[in-house]
Parts: structure tokens; sequence; C-alpha cells
């Protein structure tokens, strides 16, 4: 039961977590340069939490080589679909995004916990499953009835977001069970040494983009194209505390995922961390942005809630 807490509460900071990249995203641009620099600041504030964790409560800050290659796999998968991610909601939309995303990192870690780890299974999760992967439908039907449409671009991209976030979901369970038996470290140093390769890899790709967008933005004093907002001094203590509530939401939810990962079925966690947060979330855009999904969008939530509580048995 504990570490179904564990989850309960990582999901919420998750969240919470989602609402703090809204809240950068409106003030200063959902554009890769904004995002980049917000992925490299909260990376390394991030690590510099779960660094704190693991200091405090943790046993202490560990470090093997093994685990900051896994660390550094999985923050070049997520790097790699927040990347994709810009280009699919410039050609569609953040709903289908998501849908795509939260399906890999629900759908592959649940077949590669039945069908490699042998984990059991039951009716109840079986039915879980296929809800919540219908739910997942609904942001594209309430899309279509918004008389929007995707090419073939479009399609690629997001089942590229599928298997990036699984695999990366698959990369972290593999090191917390210590499938390869090599020497790992314990969750709260594991997600130090994922947020701090989160954050380097962030920077390089930022000064990549930044050494491309050079020429286009010398001598312009105008808004840059890929849609960042300028830092004013007064937006900067607010941008500052963002990253800061970014990070210790991200930090304590990652850490509660892995410590319930050494434990738990990946067929029963990684389905309520994807149902828990895909309701929880529209929760907090009502809450905090006052969202106001339509009846398909509460449709689909509502499945994603009764998917979620079925993994429970």
């Amino acid at each position: 039961m504990q570490y179904y807490l564990y989850i309960f509460a990582a999901v919420v900071l998750l969240a919470l977590q989602f609402s703090t990249n809204k809240a950068y995203g409106l003030r200063c641009g959902d554009g890769a340069k904004a995002s980049l620099i917000f992925a490299t600041a909260a990376g390394f504030a991030s690590a510099v939490v779960t660094f704190l964790i693991a200091e405090t409560v943790g046993g202490g800050f560990r470090f093997t080589w093994f685990s900051l290659l896994m660390g550094a796999l999985m923050a070049s998968l997520s790097c790699a679909y927040t990347l994709i991610g810009f280009k699919i909601m410039a050609l569609g939309d953040m709903s289908v995004f998501m849908m795509f995303l939260m399906l890999g990192g629900m759908m592959l870690p649940y077949l590669f916990g039945v069908f490699v780890l042998r984990e059991e299974i039951s009716v109840w999760r079986i039915l879980g499953v296929i809800l919540l992967t219908v739910s997942m439908v609904f942001p594209v039907l309430a899309r279509k009835k918004a008389g929007k449409s995707a090419g073939g671009l479009f399609v690629v991209l997001c089942v590229a977001v599928f298997l990036l976030n699984g695999v990366a979901s698959i990369v972290s369970k593999t090191h917390q069970i210590n499938l390869f038996g090599q020497d790992v470290v314990s969750a709260p140093s594991y997600a130090c040494l994922g947020n701090f390769m989160n954050g380097v890899i962030s920077l390089v790709c930022l000064a990549i983009l930044s050494l491309r967008n050079k020429r286009t933005e010398r001598g312009s004093e105008a808004e840059p194209a890929d849609g960042t907002k300028s830092l004013v001094k007064p937006a900067l203590g607010v941008i500052a505390f963002i990253i800061a509530a970014n990070a210790l939401c991200n930090g304590i939810s990652y850490t509660l995922q892995l410590l319930s990962a050494s434990k738990l079925p990946a067929s029963v966690l990684y389905p309520m961390v994807t149902g828990g947060s895909v309701v929880l979330s529209a929760v907090a855009g009502r809450i905090f942005f006052r969202e106001k999904p339509d009846k398909i969008t509460i449709a689909g939530l509502a499945l994603s809630f009764v998917a979620t509580f079925l993994f429970l048995f």
C-alpha cells in the first residue's frame, strides 16, 4: 500500500509540474529556444533537489558509471521527444501530442512487464489497458470535431514520440530492478544523475540552436522567430519561482516513481501514472488556468479515471 500512496503523490506532483510548464509558456512563449532554456534550468535545478533528497533521506548520494549511462540514455530520449513535440505542436494540437506521449509511456512498459519480466496479469488490468487506450483516442475525436486534420509527417512524429517515451520508461524500470546485475545507485541518486544529464543535453541543444539562429537574430531588436518572449527584469523573479516549483515537483515526483518502480510491477505502475496524470492535469488546468474541457474530453477523462482504478486489482 505504501508504494501505491507514493504513486498517488507522484501523479499529483506531476500534474503540478505540467502546470508550471504551462505557466512558463504563457509568460515566455513555447518556441524551441524558450523551451530549451526552461529545460536546461529546470534540469539542473531538479538535479539539486534530488541531490538534497539523496543526501538527507536517501542514504547519501552515490555515483556509478552504469547509472550515469542509463541516466544519460533516459535524458537523451526525453530531450528527443521534447524537441519532436515542438514540431508536433506546430502542426497540430497539444492534446494529440499528450495522447501519444502518455500512451507510449503506458503501453510499452506494460508489454515489457508482461512479456519480458513475466509479471502477473489479471482480467481487471487487461480491461484497464483497453479502457485507457480507448480514452486516449478522445483527444483525436475532439480534434476532428473541431475540423482539424494532419498529414503523414504529423502521424510519423507522433509515433516517434510514442516509442521514445515508452523506451524511456523501460530504461528507468530496467535500472531500478537492476536487470543486468550492475552496480546501480539508489532512486534519489539516479534521479539526480538523470536530471543532471537532462540539463546537460538541453544546454548542448540550446547552444546548437543559438548558433543556428545567430545570423538571423543579429542586429534585430524584434522578438525571436521561435516564439521566445523577452525576459524583462520585473518577470525574472516570477520565472525563477516557476522554475524552482517545477524542479521541486519534478524531483520529488520522479524519485517517488523510481522508488515504486523497484517494487511495483511495470504492468501496474506505468498505466497508473498515465491515467492519473491525464486526469489530474485536466483538473489542474481547470483550477489554475480556467480551462473548460468539452464533453468529448470529459468522457475521455472519465474513462482514464476508471481505467486507472482497475489497476489496483
